[in-house]
């Protein structure tokens, strides 16, 4: 028995990792259309199943079941003729999505799953049987091939690839690469080198880093405000959409004019334009956190229970803390970073920072941005104390460390971090994720 749960435990520790690589591809009229009816195939089938599923459920309490859905495509081709047309593994990956859509409601990790729309974002996965030579891709059922704009080099092998259509109708190229596990990896040496951050809305982050108190920078990153500097083009622009001729409700069966798709056109692509500031925003950020740090320190913050104040809600989306976060903890697994979540009743900003000074100040307002404390005398900007308490957690997780292994944490690749136990350490009060970064002036 004992034999079996180490080679299980090998197992779980020898999984390769999967990355997805996203690529602009320029289809011409021709392909652009075999493309369109390609989506609409795999939509059709993902709202056929899901409103079969929810009908089944109202009147019959059958829930439902994948297996025996997969098995009423081949019959629906009878049926419905023009899916012959479609690639049959691309359809069954559409049933795939919905029962995924159904896992993430019955686990509580989403709604519950909606009809696709035809002038919304879609896709399609294609498994197999597909080419990639080198600026072209080879699709099945299609005899040309598409150009692809690669900005990266990339040596792996690609498992699958999906192609997606934004509302801007742009295509993209979604490439599923296996990373092994033997993957090497080479790191900066970012020795002993602790990160706080204190994320915010009038400054987007508060960032502390350094190796010791007497070494550290403290640097404040302004809030870019990308969607509030648009929102002038984007009300201007909703209406202008909103006075042309298009339906006003479901029962309307007026014909949208030329004008309307323009202007829709237009406000989708000031949409794409704001995410695409977001993304680019963020992307440099956490990258050059990750680059710089070995020990990243963040607050477990309650996003969903701040986003319901109607006062910040707006602020809070359009920092996009959430994805922020995501990104420093994914980068941080390919660079071998380490993160400290701390506790979100952790008093990050009450708490005096000054050494040998444990003050609390627990009546500390949000509309308070200073504070002085009463037994050191020392004076606090909120914002710049609290990223210095989460640096300093950052750096007695790195003591404890160093004297329980008797080594520094980045002298490891990941591969060597389950080997040395790296995942069972951690502080009371704290959430522990593979993560990090640092912010130096260059």
């Amino acid at each position: 028995m004992n034999s079996k749960k180490t080679k299980n435990k090998n197992t779980d520790k020898d999984k390769n990792k999967f990355y997805t690589y996203r690529f602009r591809i320029y289809p011409n009229k021709e392909q652009i259309n075999y493309l369109n009816e390609q989506i609409s195939y795999n939509r059709f089938i993902y709202n056929f199943f899901l409103e079969r599923s929810i009908h089944l459920y109202k009147y019959h309490n059958i829930k439902f079941n994948y297996i025996k859905f997969q098995k009423i495509i081949p019959l629906l081709k009878k049926g419905f003729p023009f899916l012959k047309e479609a690639n049959s593994q691309s359809l069954q990956c559409s049933l795939q999505s919905l029962d995924k859509a159904y896992h993430k409601f019955f686990t509580k990790q989403a709604g519950y799953p909606n009809f696709k729309k035809k002038y919304s974002y879609n896709s399609i996965v294609i498994p197999q049987s597909f080419k990639i030579v080198n600026n072209i891709i080879q699709i099945p059922k299609l005899k040309s091939p598409i150009k692809v704009k690669f900005h990266r080099h990339f040596y792996e092998n690609v498992n699958s690839i999906s192609i997606s259509k934004t509302i801007s109708s742009k295509y993209y190229v979604n490439m599923l690469i296996e990373k092994f596990k033997f993957t090497p990896y080479i790191p900066k040496k970012t020795l002993g080198i602790s990160t706080g951050i204190d994320l915010g809305i009038k400054d987007f982050a508060t960032i502390t880093t350094g190796t010791n108190l007497d070494n550290k920078q403290t640097h404040k990153i302004p809030n870019p405000t990308i969607l509030l500097k648009s929102q002038k083009k984007l009300v201007k622009l909703s209406k202008w959409l909103d006075r042309k001729v298009h339906k006003r409700n479901k029962q309307d069966k007026t014909t949208a004019s030329k004008n309307y798709l323009k202007f829709k056109n237009k406000l989708s692509l000031l949409h794409e334009h704001i995410f695409n500031q977001r993304q680019s925003f963020l992307h440099k950020l956490s990258s050059r956190i990750i680059n710089d740090s070995q020990v990243v320190v963040l607050e477990d913050l309650n996003i969903k229970g701040m986003i319901k104040n109607r006062h910040l809600s707006k602020s809070i989306s359009d920092v996009s803390w959430n994805k922020f976060v995501k990104m420093i903890e994914y980068k941080s697994n390919w660079y071998g970073r380490q993160i400290i979540k701390v506790d979100r009743f952790y008093p990050s900003s009450k708490k005096c920072s000054t050494l040998n000074c444990d003050y609390i100040y627990k009546d500390l307002k949000l509309s308070e941005r200073s504070w002085i404390c009463p037994k050191c005398g020392a004076i606090h900007d909120r914002d710049i104390n609290a990223s210095i308490n989460l640096f300093l957690e950052g750096l007695i997780f790195l003591l404890e460390y160093t004297k329980k292994y008797g080594s520094n944490l980045s002298e490891f690749t990941p591969v060597e971090y389950d080997t040395a136990g790296y995942r069972n350490i951690g502080i009371s009060r704290h959430t522990m994720k593979q993560e990090a970064y640092q912010f130096i002036d260059r």
